[in-house]
């Protein structure tokens, strides 16, 4: 199949996807914003907190959820890609493995937050060695962030494809948190396999 053809049918998918469809709806960025919806509703991450990070936010839809909700009064979100400014949310156009710079977005430098999300995925290169690298390193940068940022007893949102580096990975964050559930919300695609690892109960 060509590429034009590929391009083609995803498109048709796409446009016929219900979830892109309530996003139209609903006025969020991306379908995205049903992920974290889902994750809420099963883990209520998202109540009684007041300070989250977005790593990775573009474009955004995370971030409108978080916005919902009148508790959480912090709002950060970091991407290397520019987005489009959403009032309420502090918004910064950085990688994330800037340490300098990341830790510069915040006016208190001893700030702890009490959730940090992550959607990130990298390049898919159908290489699964590659791939799995990839995630892996994604995931350490993100326990490397948690480690100076994350409140004892916090959480972590961590987007994964399982591949032959999970159980590595899962063991890494095991070291970290007390508990860990592998979660798959409605709204991701059922042929992908893409989970979300709800790490809870920060070991600062």
């Amino acid at each position: 199949m060509s590429k034009k053809n590929r391009t083609t049918n995803w498109l048709k998918r796409h446009t016929k996807d219900p979830f892109v469809k309530q996003s139209q709806t609903d006025k969020y960025r991306s379908r995205a914003a049903y992920k974290l919806k889902s994750i809420n509703d099963k883990f209520g991450i998202l109540n009684n907190i007041t300070s989250v990070i977005d790593l990775g936010c573009a474009p955004g839809s995370w971030l409108q959820v978080l916005k919902e909700y009148k508790n959480i009064s912090n709002i950060y979100g970091i991407d290397i890609l520019e987005l489009k400014p959403l009032e309420g949310a502090s918004i910064h156009n950085h990688d994330i493995r800037d340490t300098v710079l990341v830790d510069k977005i915040f006016f208190d430098k001893n700030m702890k937050l009490d959730l940090v999300l992550s959607d990130i995925a990298p390049n898919i290169t159908g290489i699964s060695d590659v791939d799995q690298g990839n995630f892996s390193e994604i995931a350490s940068t993100i326990e490397g962030f948690c480690k100076s940022r994350l409140k004892s007893g916090g959480t972590m949102i961590m987007k994964y494809f399982v591949g032959s580096a999970f159980n590595q990975t899962l063991n890494r964050l095991e070291k970290n948190f007390k508990k860990i559930n592998v979660f798959k919300p409605e709204s991701s695609k059922k042929k992908s396999n893409e989970i979300y690892l709800i790490c809870m109960d920060f070991k600062d």
